[in-house]
């Protein structure tokens, strides 16, 4: 072995860091992704006010839903009519359309079983309303002195009170 003094050795180049491609963008693809956010952030929030039973808040925005939901099934629409476009989307665009729809399809799943959820509930509510006020108002029949069933019992009753529990 020889005693060569130790120079160091010349520094390797960096490896050129592959530069994230961009990705190629198209506005009607854009806008419905930007449109399906906006439903899912709608539709996250009226899921949880219905968990909590806030259904009157959730009622105030559904204007806003409904016009989100026909701007985003319009531009759905277009979007699968225009054959050209579909097949000029980049992968890495149409990878971002499919989560973005993936997410949507979850969120608009929870949302519906939410909303069925409050619906069963309220029918249960109104149903035992209708039952007891249709109990209040049945005939009451008395037994006579004799052991045998009478005439309806008379007498001003009052209305019993209740209150309703309006938790899922």
């Amino acid at each position: 072995m020889t005693n060569l003094p130790k120079t160091p050795l010349p520094a390797k180049p960096a490896a050129a860091k592959a530069a994230p491609l961009a990705v190629l963008r198209d506005p009607a693809v854009d806008e419905i992704i930007a449109l399906a956010g906006k439903l899912i952030a709608t539709m996250t929030q009226e899921t949880a006010l219905l968990a909590e039973m806030k259904v009157g808040e959730m009622a105030a925005g559904q204007a806003e839903k409904d016009r989100q939901a026909r701007a985003f099934e319009t531009k759905l629409r277009a979007l699968a009519e225009d054959k050209a476009l579909v097949g000029s989307i980049a992968p890495a665009l149409r990878e971002e359309l499919q989560a973005v729809m993936a997410q949507f399809r979850a969120a608009m799943t929870a949302n519906e079983r939410a909303l069925r959820a409050a619906k069963d509930a309220n029918e249960r509510v109104v149903k035992a309303i209708v039952e007891a006020a249709q109990a209040q108002t049945a005939p009451r029949h008395a037994y006579s002195a004799a052991g045998t069933l009478g005439a309806p019992a008379t007498g001003d009753r009052a209305a019993a009170p209740f209150t309703l529990d309006q938790r899922l």
